[in-house]
C-alpha cells in the first residue's frame, strides 16, 4: 500500500497541489526530505479527514479573523535607521533622491494623483468578478484573488489590515485594489509598512480618517478594528 500510494503522490507536482489548493509555497516541506518520509507511510493507516471539522475551523477563521488579527504581533519589524559617517547622505527622507525614495511603497508620494488609479481597470475587473455583496468583499471572498500571489498568510494579513482602511471586516473596491497594490510590492521586494502611508489612503477614505483622528485628538473614543467582525487570514 505504502509503494502504490506514494506512485500516488509523485505523480502530482508541488506546482500543481499550489495551484489546486492556493497553497504558499512557504507553507509546503521541502520535496526530498517528504519523498523519504512518504516512501515509508502506509497511507491505509492514516486518519479519516473530517471534512466538517475542517468547515468548522474555515468558518471560524473567517468569522472572527479580525479579533484575531488584535492579538497577533507584527510580522516584521522595522530596522534601526543606520547614521553617521557616509550614511548620512543615503538616507534622505526630503528630496526624491535618497535611498528607495520614490519606489517601492513610496511610489506615488507627492503626486497628485492616487498611485494605486494606473492599474485600477484590473483590480476592478477581478473585485467585480469575485461577486462584491452590497460592494464590498468579505474576507473568504477577497483571500480566494489574494492567495494566488504565493506570499506567506502572516503576510497576506498585513496586507489585509493595510487595505481595510476604515477596519470594518471587508474591502470595498478602492481597499480591494489598495491590496492588491500592496502585494505587488512586497512581490517587487520591498518591505511594507506597519501603517499606511498618507499617500495610499484612498481618495474616498482621506476624510473619514480625518474625522477619526479629530475624534482621537479631542479624547473621544477611537474605532476599534478588533472590534470588527470580519473574513479574511
Amino acid at each position: 500500500m505504502a509503494a502504490t500510494s506514494f506512485t500516488r503522490v509523485k505523480s502530482r507536482s508541488f506546482p500543481q497541489v499550489q495551484e489546486e489548493h492556493l497553497v504558499s509555497s512557504s507553507d509546503l516541506p521541502p520535496l526530498e526530505s517528504l519523498k523519504e518520509k512518504l516512501a515509508t507511510c502506509d497511507f491505509s493507516k492514516f486518519p479519516v479527514l473530517k471534512e466538517k471539522l475542517v468547515s468548522s475551523v474555515d468558518e471560524m477563521l473567517d468569522r472572527d479573523i479580525a479579533a484575531l488579527m488584535s492579538i497577533v504581533p507584527a510580522g516584521e519589524q522595522e530596522e534601526a535607521p543606520i547614521t553617521g559617517g557616509a550614511f548620512d547622505d543615503v538616507k534622505d527622507q526630503v528630496s526624491p533622491f535618497g535611498y528607495q525614495k520614490c519606489e517601492g511603497i513610496d511610489l506615488g508620494s507627492g503626486e497628485p494623483e492616487w498611485i494605486v488609479t494606473k492599474e485600477r481597470s484590473k483590480w476592478d475587473a477581478i473585485f467585480h468578478r469575485l461577486s462584491p455583496h452590497n460592494g464590498k468583499l468579505t474576507g473568504s471572498a477577497a483571500k480566494k484573488e489574494m492567495v494566488k500571489s504565493r506570499l506567506p498568510n502572516p503576510v497576506l494579513a498585513k496586507v489585509w489590515r493595510l487595505a481595510d482602511v476604515d477596519a470594518d471586516g471587508a474591502l470595498d473596491a478602492d481597499e480591494f485594489a489598495l491590496a492588491m497594490h500592496l502585494i505587488h510590492v512586497k512581490l517587487d521586494g520591498y518591505d511594507l509598512p506597519e501603517e499606511l502611508p498618507q499617500h495610499l489612503i484612498p481618495p474616498s477614505k482621506k476624510k473619514g480618517r480625518r474625522n477619526e483622528e479629530s475624534m482621537v485628538g479631542n479624547g473621544d473614543p477611537a474605532p476599534v478594528a478588533a472590534a470588527a467582525v470580519g473574513e479574511g487570514f
